[in-house]
């Protein structure tokens, strides 16, 4: 199992000579990924010399153990902090050649990272310990296949949306991204090779499509939500369509430009009411039920760039009152206050050198390692109820047709002894 140390906790810390012998053989990914975040130098030291890296601060324990998520492409390495902590703790993710991209699903604590050179999505259930640190658990799996995917963004019913484009066959020469979904269905069953197409550039109007150079997206239980990294004025900066398309006919009567008024548009998040943007002018936001095109570039801007060297990459919200961005030429992480009405002032948070993806989990609670940990021993109850899904735990069940499979199986031991799990329930 990966993310955590199956190895008992000691009383007693090991012998100067043992811990030299466990770290000349320790696991190669975990000396790896000790050594990126060193490399970092973004783990303080306390007092008596021990690293703040095993420690929760009780600011972070006060504020409800809120997730950032940041991806170090250049590092191969995906790390987070404890909000609003700004020690950086590494996951352990397994083989992942360039991490860019990365999104998580809040319901069934699961992380996606894409890896564009290897074509692969890659998905990761994620969980806490007793002293509320991140792990990744379990064995690292693949949610898309065969796919260079450049943006992600999954909404409230665990579907998967991407931008991207198949990884082009012998012969062929096809790079033109379209806005894909992996349904939730097909997570759970590992249906990989088979994402549907949502919008494309045939059917979201002409002569002008809507996606033209995608870059940031964002989805709600309603809509879309993404932009063009060039070509925003004549194909719309910041586009929305509806969720239900299936991308099967021309769908342009459902798709709409909320704003023209820059040409390239980065990283893109929502919360309940707005939609916010990044763009070498700045930050920008704005309703996400605007009914007129907006043009004018001072509008909705809720911070302008701080340097000419502003890079902006990825947008987050905290899901109350803060945004986070990514800045890859300062090598840093920003806080804006999420608020439309107002210009506000960015501030730095954190130094993340390489900084790319970033995403922020709202809470990982009802996933304790302790649990997981038995995630293959118990029978198929115990697997979705241990993995979080108490809300769509029987509707994954069935799709995994583990019930069918084990049926005889679980029977037969119900007879003899009931497990654990099916106590529980």
């Amino acid at each position: 199992m990966g993310g955590y140390n199956a190895e008992p906790r000691r009383e007693n810390p090991p012998t100067e000579e043992e811990a030299s012998r466990r770290h000349s053989s320790g696991p190669a990914h975990v000396l790896v990924l000790q050594a990126a975040v060193e490399s970092l130098q973004l783990v303080p030291k306390a007092k008596d010399g021990s690293s703040r890296i095993d420690t929760v601060s009780p600011d972070a324990l006060k504020a409800g153990r809120k997730y950032l998520i940041s991806s170090f492409p250049a590092l191969k390495q995906v790390g987070y902090t404890i909000l609003p902590d700004t020690v950086w703790r590494p996951l352990v993710l397994g083989e992942v050649q360039s991490p860019t991209s990365i999104a998580v699903d809040p319901l069934s604590s699961r992380l996606y990272v894409a890896d564009p050179p290897r074509g692969v999505i890659w998905w990761y259930q994620l969980g806490t310990g007793s002293n509320g640190l991140l792990q990744t658990v379990g064995r690292q799996r693949a949610a898309v296949e065969g796919f260079s995917a450049h943006w992600l963004a999954v909404n409230g019913a665990g579907d998967l949306y991407f931008s991207g484009h198949p990884l082009p066959k012998d012969g062929e020469n096809s790079t033109v991204d379209s806005v894909w979904r992996l349904d939730n269905e097909q997570v759970v069953t590992g249906d990989s090779f088979n994402p549907a197409e949502v919008y494309t550039t045939q059917n979201t109007g002409q002569p002008d499509s809507k996606v033209y150079q995608l870059s940031g997206l964002a989805v709600d239980s309603f809509f879309i939500f993404w932009g063009n990294q060039a070509g925003g004025k004549e194909h719309g900066a910041v586009n929305k369509g509806t969720r239900a398309n299936i991308g099967m006919s021309s769908q342009d009567m459902f798709v709409s430009t909320l704003t023209d008024s820059v040409d390239e548009v980065r990283g893109i998040t929502t919360s309940g009411t707005e939609v916010f943007w990044l763009s070498p002018e700045g930050v920008y936001g704005q309703s996400k039920t605007t009914t007129s095109k907006v043009s004018d570039p001072s509008a909705g801007l809720i911070s302008p760039a701080i340097s000419p060297q502003w890079n902006p990459m990825s947008i987050a919200w905290d899901g109350a009152t803060q945004l986070y961005l990514t800045d890859a030429s300062a090598g840093a992480i920003y806080t804006v206050p999420s608020l439309v009405s107002t210009t506000q002032t960015l501030t730095k948070f954190a130094d993340a050198p390489d900084c790319h993806g970033l995403a922020i989990l709202l809470s990982a609670r009802g996933l304790p390692l302790t649990s997981l940990r038995q995630v293959g021993k118990s029978s198929s109850y115990s697997l979705v109820s241990y993995a979080g899904l108490c809300i769509r735990r029987r509707y994954v069940m069935v799709l995994e047709g583990r019930l069918k499979r084990n049926n005889k199986s679980n029977n037969s031991r119900k007879q003899r002894q009931p497990t654990q799990a099916n106590q529980q329930l």
